[in-house]
């Protein structure tokens, strides 16, 4: 959740531009916002998943679960890749619904590997005296969406109704589940990458969950998780000495386009041989955003996995 509001604004910034994007993820953009919310929040959904990870997630307290672990960390890519595949076959769900949810999906994937260096920089320098890692992140990661958010708004709108709607990943706004081509979209790619996958029912919590939080974020007891005020060491978890949140979201948006565009030229021939995959791979390599922030180190600065995402 630390990130969530990060990644789903991130989305409607890619929205707001789409003439830089291949047309058919253009046109589904357009058609289908909510279907790429979905796909940038799915990381994150397990968080929401019955009531204590609910109250865990409320609380920052950075918990993991399985498959935000299985899908944050293992094998994004492939992940990705293979939802990829099924959305061009059109089997499962609308082409543009598909082509979204792709869309909201990547876009996550290369904010949060662009993010990521600055994360690693704060927790060296803003980690507090025995505050455990995951929850050092999850308390950086959400100020900074909500720093993001009150850039672009003028507030955090945590605490306001208008919060719901950045947090809307369907095209009704209820408390039910998922459909079933979307769940299916979801359970084959993970059996594919994992070689396990949720239930329709863990999916079906997940997405209630996140509702339910929409709204006690959007209720005066949203209040409780906005920004403090008048904290300077809170601001710059932001903005300081040689990073930019904001900026280097826009480095992760520009980046979210340049692999659209190689994938919407694979979806467009159908072409999922290990060499196109591996043309991919080379743009987007597989692993955790941590893991590959390390091997572009590794790799020098004139290494194809050091320019790319």
């Amino acid at each position: 959740m630390s990130a969530l509001l990060t990644h789903l604004t991130a989305v409607e910034r890619l929205a707001a531009h789409v003439n830089a994007l291949p047309s058919e993820f253009a046109r589904a953009l357009g058609e289908d916002l909510e279907y790429a919310r979905f796909g940038a929040a799915l990381p994150e959904l397990p968080r929401f998943g019955g009531w204590i990870q609910g109250v865990d997630t409320w609380l920052a307290r950075g918990h993991r679960p399985h498959f935000t672990e299985l899908m944050a960390a293992r094998s994004p890519v492939h992940f990705g890749l293979k939802a990829a595949e099924l959305v061009s076959n059109g089997a499962l769900i609308g082409v543009d619904a598909g082509l979204a949810w792709l869309a909201g999906y990547f876009t996550q994937l290369c904010v949060s590997r662009a993010l990521e260096p600055v994360i690693q920089r704060l927790l060296t320098t803003q980690r507090q005296q025995g505050e455990p890692e995951t929850t050092a992140r999850a308390r950086i990661e959400w100020t900074q969406s909500l720093f993001f958010m009150q850039d672009l708004h003028g507030s955090s709108l945590v605490g306001t109704p208008a919060v719901r709607a950045k947090l809307q990943i369907r095209k009704a706004s209820s408390v039910k589940g998922i459909g079933r081509g979307f769940y299916e979209l979801i359970r084959v790619a993970s059996l594919d990458a994992f070689g396990q996958a949720p239930s329709k029912t863990e999916v079906d919590g997940w997405v209630r969950g996140l509702y339910m939080f929409s709204l006690a974020l959007g209720s005066p007891l949203g209040r409780l998780r906005a920004l403090p005020t008048g904290h300077l060491s809170t601001r710059e978890l932001y903005r300081g000495d040689g990073f930019d949140v904001f900026a280097t979201v826009d480095v992760g948006l520009e980046r979210a386009r340049e692999l659209l565009t190689v994938l919407g030229g694979m979806i467009r021939r159908n072409s999922w041989t290990a060499r196109s995959r591996g043309r991919f791979l080379e743009l987007c390599p597989e692993g955790a955003p941590s893991q590959v922030v390390m091997t572009r180190l590794l790799q020098g600065p004139d290494s194809p996995i050091a320019s790319g995402t």
